[in-house]
Order: C-alpha cells, then structure tokens, then sequence
C-alpha cells in the first residue's frame, strides 16, 4: 500500500519492457570489455597464485596451504551458488515482486564451473579417510572424491538446465532483436527452436518448477558434503549434529545478501534501477533479517552444547574456533553476521530503502568469507586428523600473497562468468516482468493508492 502513484506506476506495457531490456542486452559497451579485461587480469593472478601452491605440493606438510582455497570455495557455494535456491524457493511459493532479479540469480548457477575447478585441487589436499573421522567410514569406492564431484556436478548440471529452461522465450526474442552475427546465432541455437506454443509453455512452467525443487533438494547435500569433508573430517573432536542446518541456513543468508549487492550494482552502473527498485529490497531485507536470527541460533545451539559438555576434545575445538586462536575472526563474524543486521534492520526506515539493505548485506558477505576462513582455515591447518583431541592446538594462519590471489581471482572469474552470460542470456526476465504486469492493477482506496495483485498460475 502506497500513497504516492508515482512509486507504482504507471507501468510499462510488454513491448516496453523487452525494448528496454533488449536495448541493453544488445549494447557490448567500451566499459564492458575494460571490466572484462580486468577482471581476466586478476583471474590470471589467480592462476599464478594457485601454480605457486601447486608447486608446493599436496602432502600432510603443505595441507595447510590449501586453507584459503578451500575457504574461498566454501564462500562461493554459501552466497553465488546459493543465488538460484533464492529463485526457486520464490517461484514456488509465487511471489510477484521476485519476477525482476529471478534471472539474476539463475544466471549465477553458471558459477558452479569455478566451484568445480576449486573443488578439485581441494579433495586432492585432503588426507585419506582410513584412521580419521569421516563420513564414508573408511568407504572404499571412491571416497570422497568421486562422490564430492558426483554431488557437486548434479547441483551444477541441475543449475545450467534450470537457467536454459526459464530462459528460452528471451533467448528466442533476443535472436529476432539482434542483427545477424556470431552471438545471434549462438543465441538462436540456445532457444531451440522456440515460438511459444500453449503446450511448449506448459511444459516449460512444470520444467522450471521441478528443476526448482531439484536444485533446492541438491543444495543441502553439497553443503553436508562440504562441512563434513573439509571441516569436521579434520578436526578431531568436533562432533555437530547440527552442523548440516547450520551450513544451509548460513547459505541463504549468504544468497540474499549477495542478490542483494548485486541488485544494487545492476542499479548503479547497468541502468536497471526500473527492475530493481524499493520493492525488491524491502521484500529481500525481511528474510535477511530472518536468516540473521538464524545464524545467531544455530551457532547459540551447537555452542551451548560443547560448552556445558566440556568433553577434552569439545574444550579443544571451543578454544580453537570461539576462544583463542580464531577468536578475532568469530567476533567480526558475529558482529557482521548477527549484531550489525539485528541493529540496523529492525528499523522500518532502514529496511524500507535501497542504501540500507545493501549496506548491512555488504557486511554479512565479509562476515561470511572471516566465518568461512575461521571454519576451513583452522581444520587444514591440523597436522594430525587422525588423533581424537586436538592437541596442540594449530596456531593462527594468516593469508599470504599466493593466497590472496586466489582468493581475488577466484571471486573475480565468478563475476566475470556472471557479465559474460548475462550477453548471452538477458540478466532481466522479460517474459516473467511481463507476465507480472497483467497481473497488477493499481486502484484508489480510502483516499490511498493501492496495488492489486492478481494470483498467477
């Protein structure tokens, strides 16, 4: 309910809205391919990075240099890779004011192809399971790393087809708006064929829902994967069982809070300010301010039990990861995570904006990466997993020049796919903003302008 009819309308018909986005969509501008050359300029540092630790080696002596690669992996799953679960969760539960950023988040499944480059090298760095704790209990075939890339490739492969099927009916007015070229006829491939048939809608509706529920499914497994191999394996006495919900639920966090920033960058320096408006991020800052409850009672209810069990082993990890070593990096995680949202989002005129859902969200991202460094940093840096106390304590690893080039190369190749497939798929959806605009209507009521909402399909 609004008071001003300029904040909800009016609105662009259908052919205004593909015009616009189309307009965009089409343009490759000068400041393009400068962002493209930088971002593969800080990709090849990336690759350097990693060549100077794959010179070091993979034995017990160097796991610990692997730590922030590793962490940075487990970054990206917990906010990129997490983006679609954000769209698939609003396009079942129907949510019209979803319909802008949708696209957005499916493209950033392309994101799993830098998840499966890390991922490798990660799985190598990990000591063999017989004599420590693990989750396969000494399986034989092929563990972990024939299940870890199976588990990862199905999120990816499910992501990749869930963002080809939701795009055909744009990538086929795309192909009709651009000139004849290279990119058009790639375009043109893509959309198989497409002419928008009652039955090829129909199946392409029941398609994207079920991929949707697929990909929403295959998300909490690779997340238990990932806490589980590269985390708990290697830290003697750190026995969770919460640990799976806890991952996921920093996950989504993590994705709102990334749909967000980048929302806010498309806004800035793209011209999608129409699509990406006060309505996005006033919806989007309630579940923020959700999940940062969460994140602060999930880590309260694993906390609350080592603390009053106070094994040997759960001491050694409380100390390791809350008390001393990684101390300073569970404090900003805390503030950035749980403190600065709960402060600022509870205010109404705060969520109600675009500047203060995209500051607190900036915040939760750091947060995530320091948590992530806190988590995987500190297990690979044990130098023995098989014992069942952690004893001595590993002291704490600071990044070094090889590692910070991985860590912005590999968020920098996640950008860089990001620009590079929003030319190939436009990073608005043009047949859902249109589907979403026959819905709407907006009325005069008690002196007020209010917006009516048709239930979609």
């Amino acid at each position: 309910m609004h008071n001003e009819v300029p904040e909800i309308g009016p609105y662009p018909t259908h052919r205004e809205v593909a015009e616009d986005v189309l307009g965009k969509f089409k343009v490759i501008s000068p400041r393009y391919w400068t962002t493209m050359a930088i971002l593969g300029f800080l990709v090849l540092l990336g690759v350097v990075g990693f060549i100077i630790r794959l010179n070091e080696g993979f034995d017990d002596t160097n796991r610990a240099n692997w730590g922030y690669l590793v962490a940075t992996l487990a970054f990206i799953v917990t906010t990129f890779t997490a983006m679609p679960v954000i769209s698939a969760g609003l396009r079942l539960t129907k949510a019209n004011w979803r319909r802008s950023f949708t696209r957005m988040n499916e493209n950033m499944a392309l994101t799993g192809i830098v998840v499966m480059l890390l991922l490798i090298p990660a799985i190598v760095a990990l000591p063999p399971i017989e004599g420590r704790m693990s989750i396969w209990f000494e399986w034989p075939q092929g563990a972990p790393m024939l299940w870890d890339i199976m588990g990862y490739g199905t999120l990816v492969l499910i992501g990749i087809v869930m963002l080809w099927a939701c795009a055909l009916p744009d990538l086929a007015a795309a192909s009709q708006y651009l000139p004849e070229s290279p990119r058009q006829r790639l375009i043109k491939w893509l959309s198989l064929g497409w002419i928008g048939g009652t039955r090829q809608w129909k199946i392409m509706y029941q398609g994207t829902l079920l991929l949707g529920v697929m990909y929403l499914l295959t998300y909490p497994l690779v997340q238990t994967l990932m806490i589980s191999d590269f985390n708990h394996g290697l830290l003697p006495g750190y026995k969770d069982a919460i640990i799976p919900a806890t991952v996921v639920v920093n996950g989504l966090q993590g994705a709102v809070a990334m749909t967000l920033v980048v929302m806010y960058a498309m806004r800035r320096f793209a011209g999608y300010e129409k699509y990406f408006g006060i309505d996005q991020f006033w919806a989007l800052s309630k579940p923020l301010l959700a999940f940062s409850l969460l994140w602060f009672y999930f880590f309260w209810a694993s906390f609350i039990t080592f603390w009053y069990g106070r094994q040997p082993g759960e001491s050694e990890i409380l100390r390791l990861l809350v008390l001393d070593e990684y101390r300073l990096h569970f404090l900003v995680s805390l503030f950035l995570n749980f403190l600065a949202p709960l402060i600022a989002l509870v205010w109404s005129p705060v969520r109600r904006s675009i500047w203060g859902p995209t500051i607190v969200s900036v915040g939760i991202l750091i947060g995530v990466f320091v948590n992530q460094v806190r988590l995987f940093v500190s297990a690979f840096s044990v130098a023995d997993p098989s014992q069942h106390v952690l004893d001595p304590r590993p002291a704490t690893q600071w990044p070094e020049i090889p590692d910070l080039m991985i860590i912005v190369g590999s968020l920098a190749a996640c950008i860089m796919v990001f620009m590079a497939i929003s030319k190939i798929i436009p990073v608005v959806s043009i047949w859902e903003v249109a589907e979403g605009l026959r819905l709407v209507k907006v009325r005069r009521y008690l002196n007020r302008y209010v917006r009516v909402i048709a239930k979609s399909h």
